[in-house]
């Protein structure tokens, strides 16, 4: 089974103009039907032919009335010796194939700007957060950005398992995660969080993804003004020994998270803070640009090329962040 999709270059075109026709038509409303986490998905990896998660793939595939299977070409893949990406393009001379990728070189847009810069920003969220799930022994992790104007935890980043990321909203008022944003303290949840009337978002979600969630850090970090901007949570804490092939069950550690890992992941969010901060800024950035309102600096209105600019600055900086944590 493959563990992410992508639409194949021979279907880029369809997809986009199936995105289009709904989203003319009024059938989908990205920032409510589908939740701002899926748009992102949709917008910056799906549209685009990038690998999204298998179970984000389906549900958009689902959503757009296309054939999943069709859409990944993946009879097409399956039956080929050579994958064809959409960057490249092949030509044959008599019987011999010569592999021969031709690029267009164009001058970057502001649409190609910040398709780059998000697409970092993901990369980003992503390698914090396995580095802090790793910190303190944790099947996995998420981080959930909260949207103080629509009140909703919306994630951008939560692993799926397989290497990949699966993209998740949860409202302010539902679940664990909600319970800490809107309390703005730690909870720990010791074996078994199904035993807690409390868990059944935990349930929904285990539901939608195939995993089975048996203990629960959720960890708010607040800000200098002492606001929650952002939830770390933690699922299954594992023992120090354990086989990588054992069942799930046998592998965790039914101690739940000790008092030790609290204290070593609270060293570790200053930083990790300082990284959030600068992601959410260049993602509100980047979401005033696609909403048509003006950037300004130092009281001016930047024009196309100073914003084309600022935003690979932007880039730029994110990914030298991102190359100290590799």
């Amino acid at each position: 089974m493959y563990k992410t999709l992508s639409v194949h270059p021979k279907h880029i075109q369809d997809v986009q103009l199936a995105w289009r026709n709904k989203s003319q038509q009024q059938e989908i409303n990205s920032n409510e039907a589908l939740g701002r986490s899926l748009s992102l998905v949709i917008d910056n990896l799906f549209l685009k032919g990038q690998p999204v998660n298998r179970t984000n793939f389906l549900e958009i595939c689902q959503i757009l009335q296309l054939n999943w299977r069709e859409v990944a070409g993946l009879d097409v893949r399956e039956n080929m010796v050579f994958s064809n990406p959409a960057s490249e393009t092949w030509s044959k001379t008599d019987s011999t194939t010569i592999i021969k990728p031709i690029r267009t070189v164009q001058s970057r847009t502001v649409d190609e700007a910040i398709n780059t810069l998000v697409a970092t920003l993901c990369q980003m969220l992503a390698q914090i957060t396995r580095k802090a799930g790793n910190l303190i022994g944790a099947d996995r992790t998420s981080i959930f950005l909260i949207d103080q104007q629509s009140k909703e935890v919306g994630s951008l980043i939560a692993e799926d398992g397989a290497g990949g990321s699966l993209m998740i909203d949860v409202p302010m008022n539902k679940g664990i995660v909600g319970l800490a944003a809107t309390k703005g303290k730690v909870i720990n949840m010791p074996f078994d969080v199904y035993d807690d009337p409390r868990s059944e978002q935990a349930k929904k979600t285990d539901l939608k993804t195939g995993y089975r969630t048996y203990t629960i850090l959720a960890w708010p970090l607040l800000n200098k003004q002492h606001e929650v901007v952002a939830i770390v949570q933690f699922i299954n804490k594992l023992k120090g020994e354990r086989n990588p092939q054992d069942d799930l069950s046998t592998r965790i550690d039914r101690n739940g998270f000790a008092p030790e890992d609290e204290v070593l992941f609270g060293k570790f969010t200053p930083s990790l803070l300082g990284i959030l901060g600068k992601c959410q800024v260049c993602y509100q950035m980047a979401q005033k640009i696609k909403a048509g309102e003006e950037i300004t600096q130092g009281g001016v209105v930047l024009q196309e090329a100073q914003l084309i600019a600022e935003l690979n600055l932007r880039e730029q900086q994110i990914r030298m962040s991102l190359d100290k944590l590799s």
